[in-house]
């Protein structure tokens, strides 16, 4: 990643549900629709459907719903932390949109959301899953240190055919050593 790549997080704001709702009803139909849990991930939702999905997510007691700036002032995509059900081994969700991608904004906000868990939190795994069909998806997570943890099989379908869903994790000793070897790279 270019040093100069910065990202921010910034709380959700109503100009950026609309472009959540337009994304989620084009090109990011699929990634939205499992982060808004909406079944079927195929249907258009309407822009009060996605309004009140975020502010269902957004009343869970240990989560953070978060959109994702870029240093220029682009909404470059949408994170998640949800420690909901455990708060020692909290959830992430990444999206960067298709155009931002490859530019450094993902691993950037990844790093940011990882650095938080495991120095603000008191996280000591935190998990993340992906599509088996997101081949990019799944090289993204494994070279930020997550490890595949399991397979969902069977989770889903999409154009046609069966997908698994694949569960990764993250140790905080595996975090600290992968951190540590970065910055003698």
């Amino acid at each position: 990643m270019p040093p100069s790549v910065r990202v921010t997080f910034r709380a959700l704001e109503g100009s950026q549900v609309e472009e959540i709702w337009r994304r989620q009803n084009g090109e990011c139909r699929h990634d939205l629709s499992g982060a808004l849990d909406h079944d079927p991930p195929w249907a258009p939702m309407s822009l009060e459907q996605v309004r009140s999905k975020l502010e269902e997510r957004g009343k869970k007691e240990r989560a953070a719903l978060l959109t994702v700036w870029s240093s220029e002032e682009s909404f470059v995509g949408v994170g998640a932390y949800d420690a909901d059900w455990d708060p020692a081994c909290p959830h992430l969700l990444l999206l960067i949109w298709p155009e931002y991608r490859r530019r450094g904004y993902g691993t950037a906000a990844a790093r940011l959301l990882l650095e938080s868990c495991f120095r603000e939190t008191l996280a000591h795994v935190v998990g993340a899953y992906v599509p088996d069909f997101s081949r990019e998806g799944l090289a993204f997570a494994e070279s930020l240190g997550f490890q595949r943890a399991g397979v969902e099989r069977r989770a889903g379908m999409k154009d046609g055919r069966f997908f698994d869903g694949v569960f990764l994790d993250l140790l905080r000793r595996e975090y600290e050593g992968h951190r540590e070897s970065r910055k003698g790279a």
